[in-house]
């Protein structure tokens, strides 16, 4: 599809600057380096976990004010992406870039300003880390988005490295923050300072990728087309009507729904657990000050690893014309594995890292594979809209699984305690939700996609 007037006002001026003076293959290698340093800052919001004790001791939030937050985020995140989606195939990823940098730039300063000086209303931090929520999806969908579009024939450099960099955010993040400078005096973060260098970070992030996303509209040029691969493999002279037909026929396809479905029971519940694996931590081992971090490096660092490793084992089965079913399979079971474990951790510290691992691996894994499917079945012509839409299901999921932990956790858990017994039904409902998850895909494959004889 041509360049709407949008897109095109928004890149004319860095498109005259780029084009003339750089190679279109320099260009691509810019663009996509600059794209994955903007899926690393918008997966700062990773570490949410961190966050709770300075909210619980500073803000004097409890644990379902925490969880409504994170709520917030998963809600902000996880609605849009459909419209998202729909922007970025209509006026390329460039508006998402613009829209996430006014969104982060904006609430994070504001959650600064409310640490150092006191809020007047919690209704308005919902909104203010909801924006953070919309700006973090449509941060990665530009990035995501810009890499599928340079690279559309490498499902590696397609989805596994933007997704394997968003991962890493929270293993840097975490690092990072471990830097006296960011506690001033606390036995906590001091979030004033955290926040205003994460508005300052993405201002910086938001100016490098509007570069990156021109460069995506200059591949859309009929000459640059004639020269290179296809910007959309094949598909870059899809019409409107076409499109509108290829988003029918998605509606339309019962193993959408059943993919949807996953989705809310799986990444729900990981999202819920990578919100609260601080608080389920000090449960297992309330004397240990270092318990939370160690936990979500855990968790970062296998989800980061998974992500790599899951995106070059599935290029190397598409290679060998093997299907990529089983990646989803194994995901499922450790992710089934990893809440038994919680279910079961008691006062074992050895266990809850064990189980924050897993669950790292579970989440990598699973936001590396489902997308490399819907690439694969969908097509890259609505890839945006396609995986936009699946994205909402987390939204609900991880709301209802945080709500429900967080009442939970308040009633039962706010006595000293040595153990996570308290918050144990929560993670019997999450082992059933991934059991249950397991078996819709495999109907989906067997009753859907292994009869249409789909190349996955």
């Amino acid at each position: 599809m041509s360049l709407s007037s949008l897109e095109h006002w928004l890149t004319f001026h860095i498109r005259s600057c780029l084009h003339p003076k750089f190679h279109i293959t320099t260009l691509r290698k810019v663009a996509f380096v600059i794209a994955l340093v903007s899926c690393v800052a918008s997966g700062l919001v990773s570490i949410i976990s961190l966050f709770t004790r300075p909210w619980h001791s500073h803000m004097h939030y409890t644990s379902l004010q925490i969880n409504l937050i994170s709520s917030a985020v998963n809600l902000g995140g996880y609605l849009t992406p459909p419209l998202l989606g729909i922007i970025s195939d209509s006026h390329g990823p460039v508006v998402l870039s613009w829209l996430a940098t006014v969104g982060f730039v904006s609430s994070y300063s504001y959650g600064s300003y409310i640490f150092e000086h006191g809020e007047a209303h919690f209704s308005l931090t919902i909104i203010a880390f909801s924006v953070i929520g919309v700006s973090t999806s449509a941060l990665f969908f530009s990035g995501l988005l810009t890499c599928a579009k340079l690279f559309p024939r490498s499902k590696f450099l397609s989805i596994s490295c933007p997704t394997t960099f968003y991962g890493l955010a929270s293993l840097i993040g975490s690092e990072i923050l471990k830097n006296s400078w960011f506690f001033h005096g606390y036995d906590y973060l001091d979030l004033g300072r955290v926040f205003k260098a994460f508005a300052w970070f993405h201002a910086v992030v938001g100016t490098l990728t509007w570069v990156s996303t021109s460069v995506v509209t200059i591949l859309k040029s009929p000459v640059e087309q004639e020269e290179h691969e296809p910007l959309l493999d094949g598909q870059s002279g899809i019409s409107t009507n076409d499109y509108k037909e290829r988003i029918g026929r998605f509606f339309r396809d019962p193993a959408m729904y059943l993919i949807f479905f996953t989705f809310f029971l799986t990444i729900g519940s990981l999202e819920m657990f990578l919100t609260n694996m601080g608080s389920v931590a000090i449960l297992v081992s309330p004397e240990d000050r270092d318990i939370q971090p160690r936990v979500l490096s855990f968790y970062a660092f296998m989800s980061t690893i998974t992500r790599l490793i899951v995106g070059l084992v599935a290029d190397f089965f598409a290679s060998h014309k093997l299907s990529r079913m089983p990646i989803l399979y194994v995901g499922l079971a450790i992710g089934l594995t990893a809440q038994l474990l919680v279910l079961n951790v008691g006062s074992n510290t050895n266990l809850i890292l064990l189980a924050s691992a897993l669950c790292g691996t579970a989440y990598g894994g699973l936001f590396t594979i489902f997308p490399t499917l819907t690439l694969s079945i969908w097509g890259y012509s609505i890839f945006g809209t396609a995986y936009g839409c699946f994205m909402v299901a987390p939204a609900f999921g991880s709301t209802m699984f945080g709500i429900l932990y967080a009442r939970i956790y308040d009633a039962q858990c706010s006595t000293a305690y040595a153990g996570a017994q308290c918050v144990s039904p929560v993670f019997s409902l999450t082992a059933v939700s991934f059991g249950v998850a397991f078996v819709a895909c495999a109907i989906t494959y067997i009753c859907f996609w292994r009869r249409k004889g789909l190349d996955i």
